[in-house]
């Protein structure tokens, strides 16, 4: 299909996920606990993800200001 580029990328992180959640879900048994447990599991890495792109989106704020 020659797909490339930032498309490319985001459908890997999409299938990635997409497995990385049934791993889970089925091989670890996580669709029979409580929901507890699966907010201790998802909520950590959720925000590592906000705090990774905050932090990017500020580098990028300081590249900018340095460069002008």
């Amino acid at each position: 299909m020659q797909v490339q580029g930032y498309l490319r990328c985001a459908l890997i992180l999409f299938f990635m996920v997409m497995k990385a959640g049934l791993i889970l879900a089925v091989f670890m048994h996580l669709n029979w606990e409580r929901f507890a447990v699966k907010l201790l599991l998802f909520i950590p890495p959720i925000a590592i993800l906000i705090f990774i792109t905050l932090m990017n989106i500020e580098a990028g704020y300081v590249f900018i200001n340095r460069y002008l």
